[in-house]
Parts: C-alpha cells; structure tokens; sequence
C-alpha cells in the first residue's frame, strides 16, 4: 500500500511537498512506523478501521451543518483514518512560532483598542483598521484585567513546496473546530489503540484543562464560584454539534441569546427559578450579533444591553468583543515589522505573501498580476468570498480591476500556495491530498503563558490543486498526530488547585421547555406509533375494500387514529372516501412531516427538540436518538408501501422505548428530568382519553366492543395486566378502571396525573399567593373527578339503548378539558415568552471620538 503510494506521488507530486514521501521516494523518519503499520494491515483492513470510525461518530452523533445541505442536522461528520504527523523536533518550532505570533496579536489588539500608538507611529496603516468592519468602536478602552486579552486563538498553517509552514488564516474572533478536534481523537484511539500507544502521540486534553481553568479564573465580581455560559447561535448554526459538546465536556451550562438578559448592569440566566447571574460568555456568536441594541438592530442571536454591561465590568466575554479585528488578512502584511518592534523578535511562522492594496505599490502590483493571485476581502463573510485569480474570466477580471480601484483598501491579494499533500484514504486507495492544518491556543491565567495544543484539526480536500480547504466546502477533517513524549512540566500534578464545589444545577428556561416538549412529543410518538402498527394488523386483514356498515371495528379504529393525531376531518369526514380506501391517509399519517399531527411530525419535533438539549443528554441517549433519526429516514423512503412500514413501527417501539428507559435510568432527579416526565405524563393521560372516547364511547354491538377494548388496552401495553386483574372476559367497567382509575396501573390516567402533581411540587414555585397554583388545582380537580366517579354508572346495562354512554363521553370530554388547561397553565408559568428582548434600537449614528 505504501509503495504504490510512493510510486504514484513520485509521478504527480510536483510542485507539492509531501508530508509522508520525501523527494528521493522514500518513507521519512517520523512516518516510518507508521507506514510499516498501515503495511502489515492492508486496504481492506484500513477500509474496515475507516467503516468503523464512521460508524462511531454517527453513534456518537458527530454532525456538521452545511447550509442548504437537504441532510439538516443529520449530515455526518467525516474523519480521515490517516492522521496528519509532526515529529517532536518540527513540533517544537511550529509551538514557540504560534506562541510568539499569539502574544504579537494579543499586543496588538491591546494597542488598537487602547492607546492606538501603532497607527498613530505608522506601523498599521489608518485604513487597514478603521474601514474593517471588525473594528468596533464600542469596545474602544474596554480591557480584561491582566496581561491577556486575546484568550482563545487559533491559527491555520500550510506547508508550502519547499517544506516551510506559513499560516494561512488568522482566527481571534469565535475560533471553532476544537471540539470536533476532541472527539476525532477519541474516535481515533478507539479504532487505533495500538498506533497511538507506539507512535507516542502526545495527548490534547492539556489544552481543555487549561481552557476551563483560564475561563473560571476570569470572572469579574464572584470569583469563588463563577457561572460560566458558552453562548451559541442556535441549533442551526453549522457547529452545533461542537457548542454542545464542549458545553458538556467541560461543565458550562449552553445557552442560546434568548436565555439571557441584562438588568441593573448584569447579565442574567432565564431560569425556572428566576433570574441567574452570569460571570463569563464563551461565545460562538460573531461579535457584531452579540448586541442588537449597538450593533445589528436585527440579530435575534445576541443580548440587548449585553456591551453596557462589559463596560461596566459586570461580565467578561471570552473572545472580547471587537477581536474580529485581527482575522484581517491585510494585518498579515505588516506583522513582520510589527513582531520586531514590539517583541524584537524576527517572526518564527511567516504569513503566506500578501499585499494590501491600500498602498499604491502593492496595488499595482496586485492589478497587475491578478490572473496569478488569489483576492480576499478584508473582511471576512459568507458573501465575500476569495477570487481565484486563475479561474476568473477575462471579463470577471476586468470588473475586479474597477472594483479594487475604486475601493483598493478593502482587498488583499495573497499568493497562491500549493498546499502540501498528506495521504488519505480515499475510495479504495491512499491518496495524496492537499491539507490544512489548524492549531489552538489558550492564555494560561495561571503560568501567564499561551498554552498550545499538541495536535489540532486537520483538513483535507479529495481533490489535489484546491486553495479553499473547508468543512463547508466538502473538506475531510483528520486527527492531527504530534509524535514524542510530553514534556516533563506537563507530567507534573498542578499546584494551588482550587477545592472542589458542587456547582449549582440551574436549567435555562429554554432548555426546561424544550425538554417539556420532548416529552410531550416522545409519548405522542409512542401512542402514534402503536395505535398505527394495530391499525395496519387489522388493515392487512381486510377484504379489498371496507365496508363501513360491516367492517365497524377498523372504521371505528381508524377515526380514533384521526382524534389522536388531530388530523380531522380525516377518516370522520362524511365523505367516507378515505373510508372505504383508506391507504393514501395512511400513508400521510406516517411519512407526512409537513402535516401537523402525523407520526412523521411527532418524530421530527422530538428529533429536534432532542438536538436542541443535546448537552443535557447521555452518550447512549444520543445513540439511541441517532438510531431512531436513521429509523425515521428509512420509513421516510418507505413512503408508498404500508407493509415495510408496518416494519418501521415495530423499530421505532424498540427503540423510543429504549430511550425512555435509558433516562429514568440515567437522569438525574433534577428539574430537567421531571419536565421532560411531565410532558410524557401530560401527553400520554391526554391519549389515553381521546382513545377511550373515540374508540369506546360509541354505541356498538357487544362483539364489536369487546375487540375495540381488548385493541385499546394492547396500544396502552395493558391488555396481559387485565388478565392477571380479572381473569375474566373482557368488560367495559373493567377497562374503564384499569386504564382511567386503577393508580396502581402506570397506564392509568390517574397514577399520571398524580405523578404531574408530583414532578411540579418539586419545580420552582412561581405562584406567590399562596395555596394551590392554577395547576395544581386543575390536576387535583381531575383527579378528585376520576376518584370520585363511578365507573359502572357510566356503562349502560346489557339492557340500555339509544344514547347510555353520553355519560362516559361528556365525562372523557371533561377530562380532556382539565388536562389540556393544565398543560396551558403549565406551559404560561414556566415557559411563556416574555416581551420581546429586541428593540430593534438602532444607534445614535455619533460616535466617540477615538
């Protein structure tokens, strides 16, 4: 394997420098073991170790977002099983190179922020900073006490033809990937144990230590025990994934812009007790939508007010506020000179060539060889995307010329680098591809150092000669490798460590109501999913057509199955249509997501508010949620042929079941885990009388009603308990205790409402007048109606006709009424949105003088 891939990289190579093969076709030293490795275990073994890491991440759930992407949130994240390699002796010159470049950046927006004697003495040119839109004069002499200021960075390297490393990207704003980076490691030693072990790949977790302790030890006003946030855009946002993870991983509590607030100068948590005061945001939201109230007016993902408060040094915002400033690429020019005046150092890791066209030299050198340069803005955005120059046509060349003229400060030109290549399994061969690396460093509060992370995110494009390498873009992510031993000062156990607390367990009010919703939508599903599987049984019994006057259990079957799922008129429209030929609203009610009510809806709102509380949620629970995701596309595809997806019902119960199991197992009895019970209870008590109204209410023949009981007892997974209760023929009475009042019975709507009653008496109390709530009163008068009724009264006798079970539906139908008014005084005490945060101010256009 490894010398076919030398033979084929030393025909192509060129101008590429090759990480694994050296120019004289061999293997070089730091590869050596590693390759022989790859050897001995051969393509169809490294396929099946690639199969496996694949396999691994989806149980995990590893996603990344791409937009537009018809995956959603279910594209799978792609890890090479080639890592990227550094030997110790380069290692050591690439870590004091990003140290060095950190503290030269970390001065530098300390001056452009502060004295500004960098501009002022000509060393950064006016224009470079002031039309950069990074540039935030509200964060002008804003400054974190101490000597960092740039506490997360992140730097992405290349390694040009003749082996040296350039950085490519600057990334000070919301640098992103290391989470991704902790859990491509983990996969990594999971699938590769004994590589890992041999090779002596340094380990990462130094880094997330040290990123935890640094950000505790930046609060502000408590200092003890500080309330750390990690602030995300939402579940849409491309690294979700990774916000959730790191949120989890190291102990922070995620939030999204509507769970916080600012009052009385400090930023507050929405929780279901009230009002938690926040420290420290870590945050995943670039910073002009951190504010709508002075930045965008119109950005929902930000908090108004939240720049008051840093002005007032209520609250520390980890990057700060304005760092932006520093990804720009025309900085790149300047930072040579800049590192030798302010640390009289030559710069270790050179940027890759770049001219800024702000000045008239470079700017006629870009215009004149633009067909030879790529163009960047300076200012980095989904909609300024970079010019190949060799790729644009002579027209498109021309209108770039007319646009760098008219405003030539806005662009940078930077040479076109051929990215070394890296091996990676591509197809069924080792292939040569082109390869970005990505480093991450933190500020060490405690040694006052940068920290580096021996290894880092790599990527990697399939296809050789590509200058743009990203995830977005189809990139492949791989596992970066330092090889060597830890340095000893790493070995050594820390000192000075604070003494361990129990913090506080608090839960956003958007998080308390998304787990409420998935429960609500996780029993929803369950009863779907069993009344749906009878449904089918007893359809595939039938002659070719239903015959409404003789075939009275299935009609009456399948009207419940339009009361349950709210889809009327459905199967109880006059019209006896879909009656007669029932499969077309079948199939609806299975496969149909854009349909409010269907099987399909109910799964995707519990799939997605599942993502939603992803941090809150064990490893395994996020396999199973995987596997009903996987489950749910497979029905999906199975749209037009009811009896594969009679086959899907019987996995999904497997499967939702297991999930509930896995939390009552593994949850914590802490607020989040009875919200989502509520909602289970709430949603499974309100079925459970719409399907003894709709399906035994009627006046049927006994022969009829003794199959609808013993059907409505099997989709409530109580038919085997009445047996043992009665040992008897099925009767109505009978049935009605069992599944309305019987609160030994887990299925009976009183054991539910009685355990509603419970869960809420250990919530938060919001109700300040004393006494009962709203809602405890609604769930005791349900309750106290169904102790207080008289089952066998509400049946007519063998001998009754005409209208004998009124009595039992008005009585349902009052039930169902209690029920759903305490889900809406539920839902208003605890989760009923506030006045809206954003203002939509737009600010004074004067701006203070800098």
């Amino acid at each position: 394997m490894i010398e076919t891939y030398l033979e084929r990289n030393g025909k192509t190579a060129k101008p590429f420098f090759d990480e694994l093969a050296a120019p004289e076709g061999v293997v070089r030293e730091h590869w050596k073991k590693l390759a022989h490795a790859y050897d001995e275990l051969g393509l169809e073994k490294m396929e099946q170790r690639s199969r496996e890491i694949s396999q691994e991440l989806r149980d995990n759930g590893v996603t990344y977002n791409v937009y537009s992407d018809p995956d959603g949130i279910n594209r799978p994240w792609k890890l090479d099983p080639v890592p990227m390699v550094f030997s110790q002796q380069e290692w050591e010159n690439i870590e004091k190179g990003l140290v060095q470049r950190a503290e030269l950046l970390n001065l530098i927006i300390a001056d452009i922020y502060g004295e500004r004697r960098l501009i002022k003495e000509g060393f950064i040119p006016f224009d470079l900073v002031f039309t950069h839109k990074g540039f935030l004069r509200q964060a002008d002499k804003i400054k974190i006490p101490g000597k960092f200021q740039l506490i997360q960075y992140s730097a992405d390297l290349v390694r040009g033809p003749l082996g040296k490393m350039w950085v490519l990207h600057d990334r000070a704003d919301a640098p992103s990937g290391a989470g991704y980076t902790l859990e491509n490691r983990a996969a990594m030693t999971r699938v590769f144990p004994d590589l890992i072990r041999e090779n002596q790949v340094r380990k990462i977790s130094s880094y997330y230590q040290t990123l935890k302790n640094t950000l505790t030890r930046l609060a502000l006003q408590n200092k003890e025990n500080p309330r750390v946030v990690l602030l995300s855009p939402g579940t849409a946002n491309e690294t979700y994934f990774e916000h959730a993870y790191l949120a989890s991983s190291l102990g922070f509590t995620l939030v999204f812009g509507q769970d916080l607030t600012v009052s009385d100068g400090y930023v507050w948590l929405k929780t279901l007790k009230g009002l938690e005061k926040v420290d420290v945001i870590v945050r995943r939201v670039d910073d002009i939508f951190c504010d709508p109230l002075e930045f965008l007016g119109d950005s929902h993902l930000g908090v108004v007010g939240l720049m008051e408060a840093v002005r007032q040094k209520k609250v520390t915002i980890i990057n700060p506020l304005g760092g932006r400033i520093l990804e720009n690429p025309g900085l790149m020019a300047f930072l040579p000179r800049l590192c030798k005046h302010l640390l009289n150092e030559e710069l270790i890791l050179p940027s890759v060539a770049t001219w800024w066209c702000g000045h008239e030299k470079e700017k006629k050198y870009v215009l004149d060889n633009l067909p030879f340069l790529i163009i960047r803005s300076i200012y980095r955005s989904n909609e300024n995307r970079p010019y190949i120059g060799s790729e644009l046509s002579k027209k498109q060349i021309e209108d770039l010329r007319t646009e760098i003229n008219t405003r030539p400060y806005l662009y940078v030109a930077q040479e076109v680098v051929s990215f070394s290549t890296t091996p990676s399994l591509i197809g069924n061969n080792l292939e040569a591809c082109n390869a970005v690396f990505r480093s991450y460093i933190v500020a060490d509060m405690d040694k006052e150092v940068y920290h580096v992370m021996p290894g880092g995110l790599s990527r990697s494009f399939p296809t050789k000669g590509e200058f743009i390498i990203s995830n977005q873009s189809g990139g492949i992510s791989k596992d970066t490798w330092v090889l060597g031993p830890s340095p000893q000062s790493q070995a050594k156990p820390a000192v000075n460590q604070p003494v361990l607390r129990q913090v506080k367990n608090i839960l956003p009010s958007r998080t308390g109501e998304s787990l409420f919703w998935l429960g609500r939508y996780l029993d929803r599903a369950v009863i779907n999913v069993r009344l749906m599987r009878i449904v089918l049984k007893i359809y595939n019994e039938r002659d070719d057509e239903i015959h409404p006057e003789t075939n009275q259990t299935l009609v009456i079957l399948l009207k419940t199955l339009s009361a349950v799922t709210g889809t009327l008129p459905g199967f109880a429209s006059a019209d006896q249509t879909r009656l007669r030929q029932p499969e077309k609203e079948l199939l609806s009610l299975a496969v149909e997501t854009g349909r409010a009510g269907t099987l399909a809806q109910s799964l995707q709102s519990f799939l997605t508010n599942g993502y939603a509380v992803r941090d809150r949620l064990s490893l395994d629970t996020w396999r199973i949620l995987d596997s009903i995701s996987e489950e749910f596309e497979l029905m999906k595809e199975n749209g037009d042929d009811l009896r594969k997806i009679y086959h899907n019902l019987d996995q999904f119960i497997i499967k939702l079941m297991a999930f509930i199991g896995l939390n009552n197992d593994n949850m914590t009895r802490a607020s989040s885990w009875r919200l989502l019970n509520i909602g289970r209870f709430l949603e499974s008590s309100l079925n459970t009388c719409i399907i003894l109204q709709a399906a035994l209410a009627n006046n049927v023949t006994p022969e009829v009603e003794k199959q609808l009981m013993e059907l409505v007892l099997m989709c409530n997974e109580s038919l085997v308990t009445y047996r043992y209760l009665y040992r008897s023929t099925l009767q109505l009475p009978g049935v009605l205790n069992l599944l309305l009042v019987n609160e030994d019975n887990p299925k009976s709507v009183a054991f539910l409402i009685a355990k509603i009653d419970e869960h809420l008496a250990h919530l938060p109390d919001n109700h300040k007048e004393g006494g009962l709530s709203p809602a405890h009163k609604k769930l005791l008068e349900a309750l106290t109606m169904i102790r207080l009724c008289d089952v066998n009264k509400m049946v007519p006798s063998a001998n009754a006709n005409g209208f004998g079970k009124k009595e039992l539906s008005g009585f349902l139908h009052h039930l169902i009424t209690l029920l759903s008014q305490a889900s809406t005084i539920i839902f208003e005490s605890y989760f009923s949105p506030t006045q809206s945060q954003y203002s939509f101010v737009k600010n004074n256009n004067a701006l203070p003088e800098l």
